[in-house]
């Protein structure tokens, strides 16, 4: 187990934090965690920019490039869906 989170760090990270923003979904606020969740999707575009392919884990899924290009527009798109999106009344 302790070799599992050593080598997985980053995407248990990140999926940590896609919790996180859906528990802030449902519980507080949807564009709160629609922001949250962008940030996140971002974070693992960071992750696989930085880290070599060898400490990448699961977020290595396809070449670097396509991962990237995948991740990025994925995290900016969500962004500015979230930012866009009108504020529910409660």
């Amino acid at each position: 187990m302790k070799n599992f989170v050593r080598n997985q760090w980053p995407i248990l990270l990140v999926y940590f934090g896609i919790l996180i923003s859906l528990a802030v979904v449902i519980f507080i606020d949807f564009r709160s965690g629609a922001i949250l969740l962008s940030l996140n999707v971002l974070l693992a575009f960071w992750f696989r920019l930085r880290l070599p392919d060898s400490k990448a884990g699961w977020l290595r899924i396809r070449r670097r490039r396509v991962d990237l290009t995948v991740l990025a527009t994925l995290g900016i798109v969500l962004f500015i869906l979230a930012l866009v999106v009108p504020q529910g009344s409660k």
